[in-house]
């Protein structure tokens, strides 16, 4: 478990996408906040040597005159007050008597207190010792952001922004997920930056040192973001735009995260423990699950007239946006069964998708002719939206009214059909098209409505056009 999970965490540098879908399938939390922990500490620790020897060079410089070599203040005077009298001098002995020399005066702790910053005789400070307790404290303040703040603000606002369910079911569904990919992206991210910043003392910058470790923090922030997008259209299958929009919006929880210190009191994370135990154990469970399922299926593909399995690996990396794993599963499907019609349905999809018309209809009409009703008739939709986008005008027209007459409320459709007669030149049939195609949106649940906003919208341009 502990080499599979390390091979993930370098897979993100090689191949990102893949390596989150193995973190889907075999990725531990604990593993990723271990690695959360070290990366952090050794960025930390950097970034405190670099600030401890900046204020050391500031404390030894010496103080410069003033332009023109002229102090600001009388000599007899230092702003007002009176310079200080030398020390007075012993008189002088009378001829013929011989003073004793004086006796050394003890040391004192005044006399012994070196003049380096930090190190003092009375209360001895040692900067590695600084330097210890910042990367602790900051190693759980990483952790404790990313999952208290960061990984449920980003889960918030993808149900915002993509269909999957209200917070309260995608928290117990996908939060165990989406927590070990954040884990390892923002480990992955700054690992390579925390080396760079740990040597960063050792190069003799000075003060422009602390503006280089700034600025690898900040391209550390970059690379991490950059690499949830690729997590979250992995997990979840979203949109490029919407990944981007949650990458931007999550950050700002992270900006809480100093009142999290009250995570320090063994009292409150002891109630926290007794009252979201049952949630945990739902993440946690759920994830375990989940990677149980998938090894289920692979070891299901052992058998060689097992068509369904790879059929259900299939839909899993078209999830994930794994196209060409998706292919392969599908192709296979039906390599061992010909009959299979849901893996033609899907590849038809993809087929669409690339542009591979002839292939798109080619599996469509082997759907049709073993299920003419497949997918709630779905299937017709499909063709019809081939046929349009081919330039097949009439076959289209014909596609899409069939399915209409079957699915009359379903809004892609309608909009469909509509395109469809636009384009014959029926303006008016097109037309009504749209304005079903609204009502349809319209007086659907609202819980369905986000997902298929875009067909209303699209529609509502049409007649506006």
């Amino acid at each position: 478990m502990l080499i599979d999970n390390l091979g993930l965490f370098l897979e993100v540098y090689r191949r990102p996408r893949r390596a989150f879908s193995g973190i889907l399938d075999q990725g531990s939390i604990v593993f990723g906040a271990a690695l959360v922990v070290i990366v952090s500490a050794i960025m930390v620790a950097g970034t405190t040597a670099q600030s401890l020897m900046a204020a050391r060079l500031m404390s030894q410089q010496p103080v410069r005159p003033p332009a023109g070599g002229r102090l600001p203040f009388p000599l007899g005077t230092m702003g007002g007050i009176p310079r200080p009298s030398p020390p007075p001098t012993a008189p002088a002995a009378p001829p013929g008597v011989v003073r004793s020399p004086a006796a050394p005066r003890a040391d004192t702790d005044e006399d012994d207190a070196p003049t380096r910053p930090f190190e003092t005789s009375r209360n001895p400070t040692s900067p590695y010792g600084l330097v210890g307790l910042a990367s602790l404290t900051s190693s759980l303040g990483s952790v404790f952001g990313l999952a208290l703040l960061y990984a449920p603000v980003a889960l918030l606002a993808l149900t915002v922004f993509e269909p999957i369910g209200s917070f309260g079911v995608a928290f117990r569904r996908d939060f165990g997920p989406l927590l070990a990919c954040t884990f390892f992206a923002w480990a992955a991210a700054r690992l390579p930056l925390a080396l760079a910043s740990l040597a960063v003392p050792f190069l003799g910058l000075g003060l422009r040192g602390l503006a280089v470790q700034i600025a690898l923090w900040a391209v550390g922030g970059l690379a991490f973001a950059g690499l949830m997008v690729v997590a979250l259209e992995t997990i979840f299958g979203a949109r490029l735009g919407s990944a981007l929009a949650v990458v931007v919006l999550a950050p700002v929880a992270l900006l809480l995260q100093p009142f999290l210190a009250f995570l320090a009191s063994p009292f409150v994370l002891f109630f926290l423990w007794r009252y979201l135990r049952g949630d945990l154990g739902d993440i946690t469970w759920s994830f375990s699950a989940r990677q149980s399922f998938k090894r289920h299926l692979q070891a299901s593909t052992l058998n060689p007239r097992d068509a369904s399995a790879h059929y259900e690996l299939g839909l899993i990396h078209q999830r994930r946006r794994q196209t060409a794993e998706a292919r392969e599963r599908f192709s296979r499907a039906v390599e061992i069964d010909p009959g299979e019609v849901d893996a033609h349905y899907q590849l038809g999809r993809m087929a669409r998708e690339e542009k591979r018309y002839v292939d798109a209809i080619r599996h469509f009409e082997e759907v049709v002719s073993r299920d003419d009703a497949h997918a709630r008739s779905e299937v017709w939709r499909e063709i019809g939206a081939t046929y349009l986008e081919s330039g097949s005008l009439e076959h289209a027209r014909w596609a899409l009214s069939r399915y209409v007459e079957r699915r009359p409320h379903d809004p892609e459709g309608l909009l469909r059909h509509g395109e469809a007669l636009q384009a014959l030149g029926d303006a008016a049939g097109a037309a009504a098209q749209f304005r079903a195609c609204v009502e349809a949106v319209d007086t659907m649940p609202a819980y369905r409505r986000g997902e298929v906003a875009r067909w209303k919208r699209a529609a509502r341009q049409k007649l506006a056009g």
